[in-house]
């Protein structure tokens, strides 16, 4: 064997530090191996390195939701106060006053000349059986002919609507009745025609207590025609054999064309007519 310069003691040498160097080599590259292998059957690990720290901070759960607040409603204001008797009142049936709420009194676009000129008011009427029943209905009253007028708040002499909020049942009996508001009705428009009240003050006073108003322009409530001698009417006296009726009627009184001819009776004078219907009271006076 031929060695060149190198004796056979220093090529032994060199073949021994190149084996330990190849096995160093296999060894690295057997431990790379390892951690490879490691590393891809681990996966655990991985998951484990790589789970953050803060888990609420990198995968926020979303947020609960709360229910909203029930809405809550205004209680309903308190009834305004021109709506109830006034204190001085209180001891008048209330029956006999309208309500307020239901009707507060309605007047039409109308001036004094209007108002004042004769046959406006018979002109003007205009409520229907309908209507009527409408009114009864709102106030919860039962419709039995004769008991009651379906009257209006703002009289019909002032400029009165014939609206359903200027309507209300009113009684025929009792001091302060229907009857008795005519004579308040007969007395402002007396008055506004003269010149000495005007229209619109009238009907503010007709609407926001007319029992004060009568009071005021008229005095105590009777009971019976207001005045001291027997009434008169050129035209005779109305009144209704009806079982329920109480009323007599001046001719010149529109209210007894609502009366029906079924039961309808028609007196020279007042006094033929009390005599045969003695409980009977005037509707108004001539």
């Amino acid at each position: 064997m031929t060695v060149g310069p190198y004796g056979a003691k220093d090529v032994r040498t060199i073949r021994g530090r190149i084996r330990i160097k190849t096995s160093i080599g296999v060894l690295l590259l057997v431990m790379l191996a390892a951690c490879s292998s490691v590393s891809t059957s681990s996966p655990g690990i991985v998951a484990r390195a790589s789970k953050p720290s803060s888990p609420q901070a990198s995968t926020p759960h979303p947020k609960r939701s709360h229910p909203s607040p029930k809405p809550t409603h205004p209680k309903p204001s308190p009834r305004p106060a021109s709506s109830k008797p006034p204190a001085t009142d209180r001891s008048i049936p209330r029956a006999d006053l309208p309500r307020h709420a239901l009707t507060p009194g309605v007047a039409l676009a109308v001036s004094r000349a209007r108002v004042c000129t004769p046959g406006y008011a018979s002109a003007t009427r205009d409520v229907s059986d309908a209507e009527k029943a409408a009114v009864y209905n709102r106030y919860g009253v039962v419709w039995v002919p004769y008991q009651h007028e379906v009257d209006h708040l703002i009289s019909l002499e002032l400029g009165g609507s014939n609206a359903i909020r200027n309507l209300w049942p009113e009684p025929y009996a009792g001091r302060w009745g229907a009857r008795t508001k005519d004579v308040l009705e007969n007395r402002l428009h007396d008055l506004v025609c003269e010149g000495r009240l005007t229209l619109r003050s009238a009907q503010r006073q007709e609407a926001r207590d007319w029992v004060a108003a009568y009071r005021k322009y008229v005095g105590s409530a009777t009971s019976g025609n207001g005045s001291g001698s027997a009434p008169q009417s050129s035209g005779g006296f109305y009144a209704s054999r009806y079982p329920t009726a109480s009323t007599i009627y001046c001719a010149d009184d529109p209210s007894w064309h609502e009366l029906s001819p079924t039961y309808l009776g028609h007196f020279a004078t007042f006094a033929q007519a009390k005599a045969r219907f003695p409980g009977y009271h005037l509707h108004q006076p001539c």
